[in-house]
């Protein structure tokens, strides 16, 4: 491949499609290290190596259900033993289901085959049911021995599966302590504008800041460790020094991604020597999204201020870049929809629109209803969505089919 294809695959010859600015997010979030979790910090993540048996399961012989075990001919005397105390012949003691049984204990009868009085145990007979002095269980019947559910090194849960609830309580009850994880990303969220209200209701002029709560909500919900927002500084040096010194794997900014020469953030990574990934998006809204890598290694996401934009901006490449981050495979949705009205126009011919839509699955099949962009910051439709849907360049009308993506599962 020439230099050139290269430069394009990167995002560095002109803007990159909706679809291929996944691709390059997927390949960008390279996993990070292994790391050792406790158990209630390891939800979520993925199992960096295999989770394998500690032991041998059961670790000892044990009754295979509630009974006396037995050792030699009956009638047997029942008596009471202490641990790792060996059973001597003709006599019996009570052990309950999955109960280490004593040494030499030839079986374990049920209760319900057997019958005690004044502490002598006699077998009933296996045909009839009756008590008989010369009844006796097969040899071993009633035990199972060691290992034989499993060997110690037996592989649990192969590595790379999700720690999920079920997983966890495998985990415990095989013996850990701590799992090795892909260790999930660290994301922090800088939120550049100084004019930005934090609090209460829009006045003076000034808006309210939108994004720097939903951003690290919305990571978190991707299986990432999402820091609380940061105010960034609005000055070259401060704003420089801000991203130079975070120790996130992932810095998400909101606001200064406009491609203007005297663009702040743009500015600052033109100085930090950052390696260009995707410098826009040929979609509507989000088109000013970028994504660069820092000389550390450590990835830049730059979402622009207005938060129709930023949203559409953080559902592209969020989720595919996170799921690299994490060591997670990831593939594009291919679930499709019906539009029933027209979609918006996008500002340029060859975008692709993003549009917050209601899906409804009918005997009929699936629709999309696209929701109208109103409401503070415009931001109704996307909060009332159950979807969003990716329109190609040239579709949009009513009846067409489109990608959706739902909201739950990105």
């Amino acid at each position: 491949m020439d230099s050139n294809a290269n430069s394009s695959a990167l995002g560095l010859d002109g803007l990159l499609g909706w679809t291929q600015a996944r691709h390059v997010a997927h390949a960008a979030g390279r996993p990070l290290p292994f790391a050792s979790a406790r158990l209630d910090e390891a939800h979520g993540s993925l199992l960096g190596e295999p989770l394998v048996s500690l032991a041998d399961e059961p670790s000892c012989d044990v009754a295979q259900f509630d009974g006396f075990a037995l050792c030699a001919s009956g009638p047997w005397t029942v008596i009471e033993l202490a641990a790792d105390v060996a059973l001597p012949q003709h006599h019996a003691v009570k052990v309950r289901e999955f109960e280490p049984i004593p040494p030499h204990t030839d079986a374990v009868i049920p209760i319900s085959a057997s019958v005690v009085e004044d502490n002598q145990l006699i077998a009933r007979d296996s045909l009839n049911g009756t008590p008989d002095e010369n009844a006796r269980p097969e040899l071993g019947s009633g035990i199972i021995r060691q290992a034989a559910f499993a060997s110690a090194g037996r592989e649990l849960v192969a590595a790379d599966t999700l720690i999920n609830a079920q997983v966890l309580s495998l985990a415990a009850a095989a013996g850990f302590d701590q799992l090795t994880i892909c260790r999930p990303p660290v994301v922090s969220t800088l939120v550049i504008g100084a004019s930005l209200l934090d609090k209460g209701a829009p006045r003076g002029g000034r808006v309210r800041d939108a994004l720097g709560l939903s951003v690290p909500a919305f990571v978190g919900a991707l299986g990432a460790r999402g820091n609380p927002r940061v105010r960034a500084p609005e000055t070259r040096d401060l704003l420089l020094q801000e991203i130079d010194d975070s120790t996130a794997d992932l810095i998400i900014t909101t606001g200064s991604t406009a491609p203007s020469g005297d663009n702040l953030l743009r500015t600052v990574l033109r100085d930090l020597a950052a390696h260009w990934l995707i410098d826009g998006i040929t979609m509507t809204p989000g088109s000013q999204t970028l994504l660069a890598r820092l000389p550390d290694g450590r990835l830049l996401l730059g979402l622009p201020g207005d938060p129709r934009n930023a949203l559409a901006g953080l559902l592209t490449v969020a989720p595919p870049l996170i799921a690299g981050l994490r060591g997670e495979r990831w593939q594009e949705s291919t679930t499709t929809a019906l539009l029933i009205d027209e979609a918006p126009l996008p500002d340029y011919a060859e975008d692709s629109t993003i549009v917050p839509v209601s899906v409804q699955v009918t005997a009929a099949g699936r629709t999309a209803t696209p929701l109208p962009s109103d409401g503070p910051a415009g931001l109704t439709g996307w909060a009332q969505a159950t979807d969003f849907a990716v329109i190609p360049p040239g579709s949009g009308a009513r009846g067409d089919v489109v990608l959706t993506i739902n909201m739950q599962g990105i």
